[in-house]
């Protein structure tokens, strides 16, 4: 038999039992978040599963940064294995609809927003090395703890980055260094590391993390040459300043490094326009009420477009797009 809903009630049995189970799960992650996997997906499933043209529609939502945030995630939306994806960071969806840097063909990706979310890709010293740019850091070659990132969203980038500079990682061993791959920015051996003087270098992202507390000992956040920044660009990357942003210091205004901000929502340009609308039409509704990478809660203007904290560069989804101009946000 042939699934159909038409006579589902606004607050049938089902649908309230779904709204419970949905408030349950975000609440444990909100009360025990350590007794739980960060692999998250939620899925809309359809009971039957007869082919049909319109509504209901199933689909799968994954937000885990565990395991479908990065390159990962861009391949499983763009190829239909996933429904919708939240990306970070937004080069990596500009890099797959572009077909560009890792992927070797371009996928048909959609925006439904992007949330705010200021961070930069860097390679931070320790002020004993007396060291202040790339050139010179190859120069001396010098003996280093290096503490580096070590996931599906950041390790492509500092491969390219470093390869950009004629370095590799393997480079620090044959330095006489360590490399310490770590998963999340905030691992406790790095922050320790840097309060402690004994952690020469780190190659990250997720500045809110450690950038503060690196620039608060004394680490020098090394500008990219001129040279490796046009290199990195032809890849796909945008350069950025790393002043004016978060981080409060000395920071030399010229120091441009790799913008890493951007936490897109993207999916197909083949999902339901009226589901695609209804999703953004929620996401206004709720939008106050959401925790955000910001200090304030952004204007759903910014959902939409390109901004310092959140660059979007692919074309938002038709019923997206649909509703953000009826409601004057574009």
């Amino acid at each position: 038999m042939a699934y159909d809903d038409r006579s589902v009630k606004p607050m049938s049995a089902s649908l309230m039992r779904a709204r419970i189970a949905a408030r349950l799960f975000a609440g444990l992650y909100e009360n025990v978040p350590t007794l739980l996997t960060s692999a998250v997906r939620l899925a809309v499933e359809l009971p039957g599963g007869s082919p049909h043209s319109g509504p209901p529609y199933p689909f799968t939502f994954a937000v885990s940064p565990a395991w479908c945030s990065g390159l990962k995630g861009a391949r499983l939306v763009g190829s239909g294995k996933l429904d919708v994806v939240w990306i970070n960071p937004s080069v990596i969806t500009t890099m797959a609809y572009h077909g560009k840097g890792p992927f070797r063909r371009s996928y048909p990706l959609r925006a439904l927003a992007v949330f705010p979310s200021w961070d930069r890709l860097v390679i931070a010293v320790s002020p004993k090395l007396g060291i202040r740019s790339m050139e010179e850091l190859k120069e001396k070659r010098p003996a280093m703890r290096v503490s580096v990132a070590k996931n599906d969203c950041v390790d492509f980038a500092i491969a390219t980055l470093l390869k950009a500079h004629g370095l590799k990682l393997s480079s620090f061993v044959e330095w006489g260094g360590t490399v310490e791959p770590v998963e999340r920015p905030s691992n406790p051996r790095r922050r320790d590391g840097i309060i402690a003087g004994e952690m020469d270098m780190v190659i990250d992202e997720g500045l809110d993390s450690w950038g503060q507390l690196g620039l608060d000992h004394g680490m020098i956040f090394l500008p990219f040459s001129e040279k490796a920044l046009k290199k990195l660009e032809r890849y796909g990357f945008t350069r950025a300043p790393l002043a004016g942003g978060r981080l409060k210091g000395d920071i030399p205004p010229p120091t441009q490094v790799i913008d890493y901000s951007g936490w897109p929502i993207v999916t197909r340009e083949d999902f339901p326009e009226e589901l695609a609308y209804q999703f953004v039409a929620v996401l206004d509704q709720l939008r106050e009420r959401f925790p955000y990478d910001s200090a304030e809660i952004p204007p759903m203007s910014s959902f939409c477009r390109t901004t310092d904290q959140g660059p979007l560069d692919i074309p938002l989804h038709p019923g997206a797009e649909r509703y953000y101009r009826e409601r004057g946000y574009l």
